[in-house]
C-alpha cells in the first residue's frame, strides 16, 4: 500500500477496494501456489493539483490492487528527478518535460516518457495562462508588437515556460531580448506582479485563480492558445521498470490510469476530498481551479515534445533533437489499456 494515511470512506468504498484487492491476489495464484509477490516501488510526487491521478491511485487502493506497495517520495525541486532515477534511487518520476531529461537520454541513461500527465487542451476553462496586472492592460494595445518591447516578465530560464514564452514572443515578430527579463523566486512573482514590478506572468493552476480572485491580474493569452496540444508533463520510467522488472511497470501503469479516469470524472466530492488532502488546498479553491486535462488513454503528443527539443538545440541546450523511439515507450499503456478496456473520454474541464 502506498505509505500515506488511508483517506476515510464509507462502508461500500472500503468493501470496493477490499473486492478489488481480494481479485488480484487470486487471479494471482496458480494451482498450488501462494498469492502474487508484492512488489514496492518508490515514486517520486509533489503536493500539486497535477499529481491528482497518483493521489487519486494511493487513496482508493489501485495500486494496493495490482500487487504494489508503493512509497510516495516527495520532490524538493524540479532537479531531483533525472539523477534520482539515473541512480535508481526512485522507479518512476512525474513532472514538466525537462531539458536534462533527453539530455540523459541521449548520453545512455535508460529513461522514458510513458504516460501523458499534463497538457493543453482546448475547453471551458483555461488551466494556465499569462496574466496582466491591469494597469499594463489599461496603458498598451497588447495586439502590437510594440506594446510588448520593454515589458517586463519573469520565468525560469531554460524551462518549458521559456519555450511558451519564446513561441508566443517570436509570433509577434519579437526576440526574448526585446523583453525585460526579471530573474524572481517563484513565490515573489505574484507580489511583483501586484506592486507593479512585473507586467505580466505566466500562472498554471491553482495559482491562477487564486491570483484572479486577488484581483491583481487578469487573464490575457492562455498557454493553450501559444503550443496547442503542447505536451507539459509526463510520466518516465527509469531502468528499474523498463529493463529489469517490466511486470511491475506494467501493475504502476494500469493503477495510474484507473486514477486518470476517476481523475476524468471531474470535481466529484471523492475527487476533491482527495486532491484537497494532498494539496492541503481548501476545498473551494480545488473546486474552482481549472483541472489539468490528462488524456484517459495516457498518450503523450510526441509532435509537441519534438517541438520542445527544436528549441533545445536552437538555445544549444541539447545536441540533437531525439526520435521517439529514444524517449517514448508506449508498450505499458499499450497492455494496460487493453487491460482495462477503452476508456470514457474525459469531459470537458
Amino acid at each position: 500500500m502506498a505509505r500515506r494515511r488511508p483517506a476515510r470512506g464509507g462502508l461500500l468504498r472500503g468493501s470496493l477496494r477490499l473486492a478489488a484487492i481480494l481479485a488480484v491476489v487470486s487471479g494471482g495464484m496458480a494451482a498450488g501456489e501462494g498469492p502474487v509477490k508484492r512488489i514496492r516501488l518508490r515514486v517520486l510526487h509533489a503536493p500539486y493539483l497535477t499529481f491528482a491521478p497518483i493521489a487519486i491511485a494511493s487513496a482508493e487502493g489501485f495500486f494496493e490492487a495490482e500487487g504494489l506497495d508503493v512509497e510516495l517520495v516527495h520532490s524538493t525541486g524540479s532537479g531531483d528527478a533525472t539523477p534520482l532515477l539515473m541512480r535508481g534511487e526512485i522507479d518512476v518520476s512525474a513532472g514538466i518535460l525537462r531539458i536534462s531529461d533527453f539530455n540523459a537520454i541521449a548520453r545512455g541513461a535508460t529513461l522514458r516518457l510513458v504516460a501523458d500527465k499534463g497538457h493543453y487542451e482546448d475547453g471551458p476553462c483555461v488551466t494556465a495562462a499569462y496574466v496582466i496586472r491591469p494597469g499594463f492592460l489599461k496603458t498598451k494595445d497588447l495586439e502590437s508588437a510594440e506594446s510588448l518591447r520593454g515589458a517586463r516578465v519573469a520565468v525560469t530560464p531554460l524551462s518549458f515556460s521559456e519555450y511558451v514564452l519564446e513561441t508566443f514572443v517570436n509570433s509577434k515578430g519579437l526576440r526574448l531580448s526585446d523583453l525585460s527579463m526579471v530573474r524572481l523566486q517563484s513565490p515573489l512573482m505574484t507580489s511583483a506582479l501586484a506592486d507593479g514590478s512585473l507586467d505580466f506572468l505566466h500562472l498554471p493552476e491553482p495559482y491562477l485563480t487564486e491570483t484572479l480572485r486577488s484581483g491583481s491580474a487578469v487573464v490575457w493569452k492562455p498557454m493553450r492558445e501559444i503550443v496547442p496540444g503542447g505536451q507539459l508533463a509526463s510520466v518516465i520510467y527509469g531502468s528499474n521498470l523498463l529493463q529489469k522488472n517490466r511486470e511491475a511497470g506494467r501493475r504502476f501503469m494500469t493503477a495510474y490510469l484507473r486514477g486518470v479516469r476517476q481523475y476524468n470524472l471531474g470535481k466529484t466530492p471523492r475527487n476533491v476530498e482527495i486532491v484537497s488532502k494532498e494539496t492541503r488546498l481548501d476545498s473551494g479553491l480545488v473546486r474552482d481551479a481549472c483541472w489539468e486535462s490528462i488524456r484517459p488513454d495516457g498518450r503523450i503528443n510526441v509532435e509537441s515534445v519534438l517541438a520542445y527539443q527544436r528549441w533545445a538545440v536552437r538555445r544549444k541546450v541539447l545536441d540533437a533533437v531525439l526520435p521517439p523511439e529514444k524517449f517514448w515507450d508506449p508498450s505499458f499503456l499499450e497492455e494496460s489499456n487493453r487491460a482495462l478496456g477503452s476508456p470514457a473520454p474525459a469531459p470537458p474541464r
